[in-house]
């Protein structure tokens, strides 16, 4: 899921030929919800989209709402995979995500990720790791269903992580990173959604 990062920068001035920039992270609380929906409440033009996905038994319907909108989404399996694809609510495509094992995550980019993770925190469990692609419709088409060859479409990973730091309370992140490992930001999760849909 996409969230919105905040940053505040401050740059203080030493002279006139050098600036310093701080930059501060903001921490981001994600209320979202989720709730089952009938296919009748689906848009058509997420309905034709998913469609493509015949070899899926099983399509699961939600609606999510937060601080930042809704969206539609469905949840089901594909070629031994669990896909979670999202939609506006007027179903023009937003992204889709794959859950993968943390180790298909290239070595170094989990390089970078495993770097953050340990300057970020005392203690660490990886609960989920999702690919996320953010692209048009045809190269998600033609990527996941044609399997077109030379097309590439690099991922974003999302990763919900369970955290203690010393002397704090355990937390839970999602915390997004680029295909690289980059750090891009990361949301603190205060309601586990994991009890609606199970595959």
């Amino acid at each position: 899921m996409r969230s919105s990062f905040l940053i505040f920068i401050g740059c203080l001035y030493i002279s006139t030929q050098t600036v310093v920039c701080i930059a501060q992270e903001i921490e981001i609380i994600k209320t979202e919800t989720e709730f089952r929906i009938d296919n009748s409440e689906v848009p058509q033009k997420a309905k034709a989209f998913i469609s493509n996905f015949k070899k899926s038994r099983k399509f699961k319907w939600l609606r999510e709402e937060g601080e930042n909108g809704a969206s539609i989404e469905a949840k089901f399996k594909f070629k031994g995979s669990r896909y979670s694809i999202e939609f506006t609510p007027q179903g023009v495509l937003e992204d889709v995500e794959v859950v993968i094992d943390y180790s298909e995550i290239p070595v170094l980019a989990r390089e970078q990720i495993d770097r953050y993770f340990i300057n970020a925190f005392d203690y660490f469990k990886i609960e989920k790791t999702q690919a996320q692609y953010i692209d048009s419709e045809l190269n998600i088409y033609d990527f996941f269903i044609r399997e077109k060859v030379g097309l590439v479409l690099k991922p974003y990973y999302e990763i919900v992580i369970k955290t203690r730091n010393s002397g704090e309370k355990s937390q839970r992140f999602e915390i997004l990173f680029d295909h690289n490992g980059q750090f891009i930001n990361r949301s603190q999760i205060t309601i586990r959604r994991d009890n609606i849909l199970r595959f």
